[in-house]
């Protein structure tokens, strides 16, 4: 090993000044090139590997803290306010549906006045004779719309029931035609369902006649006779 170094002083020693800088900056940047490759590097990709998962801990940290904030304003509210704001959308819908059916029925007599009416009218025809009065009241089956089963569960419904009567009447033709006549007249809508006319053996004048006239309301209840 001595010996070795003796040789390299040796060789030293014979080099020009000039060359022996040479020497010591080639040997500098060899130094140099070695720390970049076995020292710098690594460090520098240590530094930014650990900056990076700083970074990424921190991303999670900030996403964990949103989480409980928007955890505690959910708890802060009302948990029933979605439900609510949908029954309260399904009220005002089942109002707005309520308001237009009564603008749309406001001319139907309602059932309370419908057998008062009739009979004031037939008054008016004495040839005409009342034999019998039946009411019936029955809830108005309406054909439903085409609809998944969630918006029909969620939709308003409106109950609507045919309040009617069958008037029994015993007359001549010509006296039936005068009282519908009336009727019609009277201002007020009502719904024609049936009219039966048979002559019996008292003969055209004394026929019987059956009639049965209805009218719509929301509310159920029969009318009265």
């Amino acid at each position: 090993m001595s010996s070795a170094l003796d040789l390299l002083r040796q060789r030293w020693g014979t080099l020009a000044p000039r060359e022996q800088w040479l020497s010591m900056l080639v040997g500098a940047a060899l130094l140099g090139m070695l720390y970049l490759m076995l020292v710098a590097e690594p460090l520098a990709q240590r530094i930014a590997q650990q900056d990076s998962q700083r970074q990424l801990a921190e991303a999670r940290r900030l996403e964990a803290s949103n989480a409980l904030l928007e955890l505690q304003a959910r708890l802060a509210a009302d948990p029933n306010r979605p439900y609510l704001d949908a029954l309260d959308a399904a009220k005002i819908g089942r109002e707005r549906i309520l308001h237009s059916i009564d603008e749309g029925t406001s001319s139907l007599i309602s059932p309370a006045r419908m057998k008062a009416l009739l009979q004031d009218l037939l008054r008016r025809q004495p040839r005409l004779q009342m034999v019998g009065l039946q009411s019936f009241s029955a809830p108005l089956e309406l054909p439903a719309a085409p609809s998944d089963t969630a918006s029909a569960a969620a939709s308003p419904t409106v109950g609507f029931y045919r309040h009617g009567v069958r008037l029994t009447l015993q007359g001549g033709y010509f006296d039936l035609l005068d009282y519908l006549q009336t009727v019609q007249n009277s201002g007020w809508r009502l719904h024609w369902d049936s009219l039966d006319y048979h002559i019996e053996e008292a003969g055209p004048d004394k026929a019987r006649i059956t009639l049965e006239l209805h009218t719509l309301s929301r509310d159920a209840g029969w009318v009265g006779v």
